[in-house]
């Protein structure tokens, strides 16, 4: 099917991220409602309003409220700017990971990872080395995707075996059941990239 959908990222309205940043900076400050009223001359009703995003507040007033927290007028908007999560890895190098797993005979290097609102993953490099070690298989949140880049090996997945060689890959969901069984080779690299949503604010 050629037929394009355009989704759109729901966004909260700009007085609730506004409101929220007051809050935020307010507490982590040490002050209450009343402290900072009586240093911005604002209102504690007025504030109360501002933090739960319930008016459009005017730039002059949220001027006193940063002057009255410490911080800049701009710390309220930080959290309006649009950004991208971008990772750069050179051949070669990656961030070597300790994990479950890699007492195991698993060598985890991450080579990348990013994050969008509600989903985000992370790329690693994993190599694997005879003798290969029995080990439980992995179960965990998220879709996976492998491919072997050297070597050859037998990967569980589920009920069923399979014989990987270099180019092969595997998807499947990390609830299943999963992991090296057998390699066939001294050496097996391979590629993983696992992709979870992200429910921390359900």
């Amino acid at each position: 099917m050629d037929n394009q959908v355009t989704a759109e990222v729901e966004k909260q309205p700009l007085d609730q991220v506004i409101g929220a940043a007051v809050k935020a900076h307010r507490v982590l400050a040490g002050l209450t409602l009343a402290e900072l009223s009586h240093r911005a001359n604002v209102s504690t009703a007025m504030i109360s309003k501002i933090e739960r995003g319930q008016v459009s507040a005017s730039l002059s007033t949220l001027e006193a409220l940063a002057v009255g927290i410490g911080v800049s007028l701009i710390t309220f908007f930080a959290g309006t700017v649009e950004h991208t999560d971008v990772s750069f890895v050179a051949a070669g190098e990656g961030m070597t990971v300790q994990r479950l797993g890699s007492g195991f005979g698993h060598v985890y290097k991450m080579i990348g990872r990013a994050a969008a609102p509600h989903v985000g993953f992370e790329a690693f490099s994993v190599t694997l080395e005879q003798p290969l070690q029995k080990h439980p298989l992995y179960q965990h949140r998220g879709v996976e995707f492998i491919q072997v880049t050297d070597g050859e090996m037998v990967y569980r997945c589920g009920e069923a075996s399979y014989h990987m060689r270099p180019g092969d890959s595997l998807s499947f969901e990390c609830s299943t059941a999963h992991g090296p069984e057998e390699l066939k080779t001294e050496k097996v690299s391979f590629i993983t990239v696992i992709a979870k949503a992200d429910t921390s604010d359900s």
